[in-house]
Order: C-alpha cells, then structure tokens, then sequence
C-alpha cells in the first residue's frame, strides 16, 4: 500500500491566519492533540501575545497563560475546532494523519499530512478549496515501514546539525545518560578528537532543540489529565531487600559487559 506524505498552504476565514497577517513575519505554530491544542509565538511578539490572549480569552477555551521557553513563549488552551471550520477536521474526514505543528505565517497556514490512499489526498484537496485559495507545496511518495523515521522523527531532529547529532549519540553510546554516569565528556570528546568545551557546546545546543521539540508533546500530553496505573505488590520487606541486592547486581553484571564490549 503507497504512504504519501504531503505539505500544503491555505487562506482563509480563520482567526490564526487573520492574525498572522495583522503581525507579519511573526510565526504561529499549533499543536493540536487529543482535546488540547497548544501555541507558540517568537519572544519579541509583544503586540501578537496581546492578541492572541484576547483571541483565547473571547472563545473560552483558556487552560494556562504564556510561558516562557527557551525561543518563545508557549500557550496552552482546550481544543477548539468545534467553534471553526478547521483544517484539522477536513484532514480527519479524509483520513489524513496530521503531522504537527501547524504553522501560521503572513496571513497563510502551512500543514503536513500523512495519507495512505491517493483518493483520499484529492477528496481532501477537494474539501479544502471550498474554506478558500489553496496549495500544494510537495508531495511524496514514502515506504510506510520508513513513515516513522522520514516523518514524525523528523519533527523532532530536523533541526539538528551533523555534529550536534553526533554528540548526542555518542553521549548515549558512551554511558553518559547512565545511571551512574561511565563517561564524562572530556573522555568523550578525547575519542572524537575535539576539544572538551567544543564538545559539550554541540552537546548542550542538541539536547535544548530536543526537549524543545518534545516539550509541546509532553504538555499536553500532561494536561490532558492522563495518569499512569500504579501497580502496587505487597511483599515481605527481607524478600523485597533480596531481591532489590539481585537485581542491582545485574544491572551492574550488564553494565560492566557493555563497558567493557565498548
């Protein structure tokens, strides 16, 4: 079965594209998942932040103010395609995998998708043209067993250099995440032949761009109010010691393989 993956603009009647033409050169992005929908706006937007807030605050829809992020500021607020015709609901109609984030950029929303019938890419266009002038800015053809790493992975590391990759991975490689710590990053950068403090510098800038990306995930994931079950096993405190001393010992026995396999 042939995976496409699509990216298109459109305008129209919607409060979002309205105010990226009132603040041009002012990107909006949105998240929209499960019942929560989440705006980011560029740090210097000051008079879009005013907007915005007024937008929010008219349709009811106000769950937590602007915060500050590394590059912006973020706003959460509950869903809010019930109130507008959106492009989220055609795109569902049609059954069209959204890929987020939506962007709003001089009065234009840019959207990308994931379709796996071409018919349901030309019954979604056909949808479109009825909100207003719309364009398709590429499409794709992709092996759906790749969708995974060409598509939503790409959301999240896009944005990273070759080098910053590369730092990432090798701090993982090497035990730096583990607990406890096998390497530190002077010993990492000595097998990649950088300096230390260049290391850490591709290091540091690679992990911000990732938590970055899954940040907006994470909080509405986190708003949405999901709580993990907790499962609860009563057992005597000797054999809960034991078997703690067991199973630290093993986790030990495997990191000193790996350690020394590396």
């Amino acid at each position: 079965m042939a995976t496409w993956e699509i990216s298109f603009k459109i305008r129209y009647d919607y409060p979002l594209i309205k105010l990226s033409e009132m603040h041009k050169g002012s990107k909006i992005s949105m998240w929209c998942v499960w019942d929560r929908e989440m705006m980011h706006i560029p740090l210097n937007s000051t008079l879009l932040k005013t907007d915005i807030e007024a937008y929010v605050k008219k349709i009811g829809r106000f769950i937590e103010n602007f915060r500050s992020s590394t590059n912006g500021l973020v706003l959460t607020l509950k869903c809010s395609c019930d109130l507008y015709k959106t492009v989220w609901n055609i795109t569902g109609q049609n059954h069209i995998s959204d890929i987020g984030p939506a962007t709003y950029l001089d009065g234009w929303g840019y959207f990308r998708g994931i379709a796996f019938d071409e018919a349901n890419i030309k019954s979604m266009f056909h949808d479109l043209q009825k909100l207003g002038p719309v364009e398709l800015l590429s499409k794709k053809n992709i092996h759906q067993d790749a969708a995974p790493t060409t598509v939503w992975v790409e959301t999240f590391f896009s944005d990273l250099t070759g080098k910053q990759m590369e730092a990432l991975s090798k701090a993982y490689d090497y035990g730096y995440y583990s607990t406890p710590r096998r390497n530190t990053t002077e010993s990492i950068s000595a097998t990649l032949g950088i300096s230390r403090s260049t290391y850490e510098e591709h290091l540091r800038k690679a992990e911000n761009k990732v938590i970055e990306s899954l940040m907006p995930y994470l909080k509405l994931f986190q708003s949405s109010g999901f709580k993990k079950e907790e499962r609860i096993v009563s057992v005597d405190a000797r054999h809960s010691e034991s078997f703690d001393l067991v199973e630290n010992r093993t986790l030990n026995n495997e990191g000193d393989k790996l350690a020394s396999h590396n």
